[in-house]
C-alpha cells in the first residue's frame, strides 16, 4: 500500500507510514525466504498484519468508521464481508505467528549458524 491508500485509510502519518511498513515488508520477507532470523523477522510480520486487520477489516465488520480508521465503499458489510476481505491477512498473520513459535527448522541457515548443533534462538534468554 502506499500513501495514499494510507491517507484513504486514516492511517497517521501515511508519507512516512507508507515507505516505512514496505521497507519492513520488503527485509522481513526477505529474511523469512532466506531463513534467516526467522522469528526475528516474524515479530514485525506479526504487528503489520495486527494493524492491517485492525485498521481495514474492523470497520468492514462493524459497518461504520472505527476509531481513526475509515470504512471503504464495499457492497456488503458484516462478518462475512469481512471474512471475505481479511483471507490473505488472517492466513498471513497465522503463517508469521507458526514461524515465531516453530521457527525455520533443521535445515534453514538459522540451523546452521548454531553453536553445539542448537538451533538459533533469538526469544530465548
Amino acid at each position: 500500500m502506499g500513501q495514499a491508500a494510507f491517507a484513504n485509510i486514516g492511517i497517521p502519518y501515511p508519507e512516512l507510514m507508507g515507505p516505512f511498513v514496505g521497507a519492513v515488508e520488503i527485509v522481513c520477507g526477505t529474511l523469512i525466504i532466506l531463513w534467516l532470523l526467522t522469528r526475528l523477522a516474524a515479530i514485525p510480520r506479526i504487528i503489520i498484519m495486527v494493524g492491517a486487520i485492525v485498521s481495514t477489516k474492523v470497520p468492514i465488520l462493524l459497518g461504520h468508521d472505527f476509531w481513526i480508521f475509515h470504512l471503504p465503499k464495499l457492497p456488503r458489510y458484516g462478518f462475512w464481508s469481512m471474512m471475505h476481505e481479511a483471507r490473505a491477512d488472517f492466513d498471513m498473520l497465522l503463517g508469521a505467528l507458526y514461524l515465531l513459535i516453530v521457527g525455520a527448522g533443521a535445515w534453514s541457515l538459522d540451523a546452521m549458524l548454531t553453536r553445539d548443533g542448537r538451533p538459533l534462538n533469538l526469544l530465548e534468554d
